[in-house]
């Protein structure tokens, strides 16, 4: 900021708490004060008409009817305003600037924004919430709890213990040796993250993410940029939608968690800790594992490491390569950052040599068929043309063409930016215009135009067939990818329906009635005991792992109500109806059990009377019903997002996809919980 000020004041800041502060033009800039004031720098800055906008002049004053500038101490807030009167003819032909260095103590808050400066904070404490739409921001050396935003500039966060949140519209992220808790968006740049410790999220929608040096926890994402991680200790997640990642991982706290839908990975993990690992790719290649139990195939590895320990989890739509811990991690960090610049699942050509020469036929014969459909057109129109002479002498310059092509493309593909292989018709529009015709005659130059054509449109017609076979290649990676998901979200399912069947306040009510049931009524104890045990037998038998038949899943919902039944005694009544036919009909196991659960708990247990429940499945149509029905007080609305009735929706997506639904129908009259299945013939 600029040094000499057009207005200084100081304010005495002992009954100051907070500060606001809002320019229209202007840079801002707060810094520590260790005196118990706030000192405020105004520097004033025009833009004329007369210099063509180029020289920038102080201003000496402020005239209010020009530009506003107000402060004024309002309770315990400090408020500054400079507002430049658009209406004023001065401002139609000048462009004048105001900027702001505010120093104050760490103990005063602040709340700043401008609509076109940069905004830096330099060691001070407290809330600070700032704002610019198209300036950068600068974060130094600060503490307490930080939070704002910027339309289209970049965020840079250095030597911090803070709580902070920034955002950024279209700008780059600079994260070096912070400590606290980090949380940096941005929706197009690139993120950078240095000799971090404590806790970062950091996000990007098109991005790429680099991390050198991490001590604590890092969780970071992208939707097509790569993920590039050093000197990484404690616990990672990472996941990209379409890039490659690298990972130099010394040692893991707690999990490991690296996710691309459509790159490789090559990475470095602490093989000498204890693991657990779940690996899957295309190809996994790994060195020998000494202290190894589990299973191993080409594209998976899932098993415990040195007993296990830290949780690894990689899922990858290419290849994955693991290499042992390097002594030297800067060596390890230049050969990946190398090897890594380029996605070999993306290249054009196959190193098979079978593969080769079908594409160099494929494109010599494209141009001899263009060269051919030419020639007789062209004799057609000009019977008399030159172009029967010249053809008999082309055959060799064909297959030189399509020769020509295939190694154009190839070089254009491979090395080539891919912002530039998106606009390749432009790119050829403009080699067509680049072709010299001057030397030619009048019949050798229309040869000369038509004919040095051919092997560009053979170059852009195999490029065009090269993207759509990669985009295939990509959605066949998503969708391998995609099953992948379906698969561990369905063991998550499972293992949340077998938590909320045997919920531990259940088993705990339970017992404790079985206690008080043996000395004054020891049939009911034992009939409990019996019902007890065999309903924890339905939860242990995994003969069928995913499916029941409705008539046993009925019996196991009876056995849970039986239970509960003896509990609550002549309080609790239930009926169960089962349409005809429908007895060895599959259904998802414990798909029932959990929601009669919630009705005792969040509708029985709730009523002082008698509570009924009604268990109704029939067939409509094509569509099988399920209704569970309770008397008690209408379900709480945090019930529908609950973490039994989610697995229970996550389990018939899983299954059924969009064949099946559940509904919580809260009528006062008649409250149920519905799944209607679509019964395919």
């Amino acid at each position: 900021m600029e040094q000499s000020a057009t207005l200084t004041k100081v304010f005495e800041a002992e009954s100051i708490k907070n500060l606001q502060l809002t320019t229209f033009a202007g840079d801002i800039e707060l810094i520590e004060n260790e005196e118990n004031t706030i000192k405020v720098e105004v520097f004033a800055r025009v833009r004329s008409w007369k210099s063509l906008f180029l020289d920038v002049e102080k201003v000496d004053f402020f005239d209010p009817e020009i530009n506003q500038l107000s402060m004024e101490i309002m309770g315990d807030e400090l408020k500054i305003l400079s507002k430049p009167n658009y209406f004023h003819p001065y401002n139609w032909a000048n462009f004048q600037k105001t900027s702001f260095r505010i120093s104050l103590p760490k103990t005063i808050n602040s709340n700043t924004k401008t609509y076109g400066g940069n905004v830096n904070l330099r060691n001070l404490d407290s809330f600070h919430f700032f704002k610019t739409w198209g300036g950068n921001i600068l974060i130094d050396n600060m503490k307490g709890n930080l939070r704002g935003n910027t339309m289209g500039g970049k965020v840079e966060i250095l030597n911090s213990d803070a709580t902070i949140e920034a955002k950024t519209w279209g700008g780059n992220v600079f994260l070096l040796e912070n400590q606290g808790e980090i949380n940096v968006r941005t929706l197009g740049g690139n993120i950078k993250i240095q000799n971090q410790k404590g806790k970062v999220h950091a996000t990007t929608s098109g991005g790429n993410i680099v991390c050198d040096g991490l001590n604590g926890e890092l969780k970071c994402s992208t939707s097509g940029g790569k993920i590039k991680l050093y000197a990484i200790n404690g616990n990672v997640g990472a996941s990209t939608h379409g890039g490659n990642i690298v990972a130099e991982v010394k040692s893991i706290k707690e999990y490991l968690w690296l996710d691309s839908s459509g790159g490789s990975l090559d990475g470095v993990l602490p093989l000498n800790q204890g693991l657990n690992l779940d690996i899957f790719g295309t190809k996994v290649s790994m060195p020998t594992l000494q202290n190894f139990e589990g299973y191993r195939t080409q594209n998976e590895l899932n098993g415990k490491l040195n007993g296990g320990g830290a949780s690894v989890k990689i899922k990858v739509a290419g290849n994955i390569r693991i290499h042992q811990e390097l002594t030297q991690p800067q060596k390890a960090k230049n050969g990946f950052s190398k090897k890594n610049e380029k996605n070999t699942s993306e290249k054009p050509i196959s190193v098979n040599f079978t593969n080769f020469l079908f594409v160099m036929l494929f494109c010599v014969l494209l141009t001899y068929g263009f060269s051919s459909i030419m020639y007789f057109t062209l004799e057609i129109v000009n019977p008399k043309s030159i172009f029967a002479n010249i053809y008999k002498g082309v055959f060799l310059s064909n297959i030189a063409n399509g020769l020509s092509a295939l190694v154009a493309v190839f070089i254009f593909i491979s090395f080539l930016d891919t912002r530039i292989q998106k606009n390749w018709l432009i790119v050829g529009i403009a080699y067509w215009s680049k072709i010299d015709r001057s030397n030619f005659d009048s019949d050798r130059n229309n040869f000369g135009y038509y004919y040095s054509v051919i092997p560009l449109l053979v170059s852009c017609i195999y490029f065009y067939y090269w993207q759509n076979s990669r985009k295939i290649t990509r959605k066949i990676s998503e969708q391998e990818y995609q099953l992948l998901n379906l698969e561990k979200l369905k063991t998550t399912a499972e293992l949340g329906a077998l938590q909320a069947r045997i919920n531990p306040h259940f088993l705990y009510n339970s017992l404790n009635s079985i206690a008080s049931l043996v000395h004054s009524d020891p049939d009911n104890a034992e009939q409990m005991t019996v019902l007890l045990s065999k309903f924890f037998r339905y939860t242990t038998d995994r003969n069928n792992e995913h499916f029941n038949s409705i008539a046993d899943e009925l019996e196991i919902v009876r056995t849970y109500l039986s239970i509960e039944q003896v509990r609550f005694g002549d309080r609790l009544k239930f009926t169960t109806d089962l349409g005809k036919g429908l007895e060895e009909v599959q259904i998802p196991r414990f798909l029932l059990q959990p929601i009669v659960e919630n009705a005792i708990k969040h509708g029985i247990s709730k009523i002082s009377g008698e509570g009924k429940i009604e268990v109704k499945i029939f067939k409509k149509e094509q569509q099988i019903i399920i209704s569970i029905h309770d008397n008690g007080q209408p379900f709480p609305e945090e019930m529908a997002s609950g973490y039994g009735l989610r697995s229970i929706q996550d389990k018939l997506k899983l299954i059924y996809e969009n064949n099946a639904s559940l509904e919580i129908d809260n009528d006062v009259t008649y409250k149920a919980v519905v799944i209607k299945i679509l019964q395919k013939t």
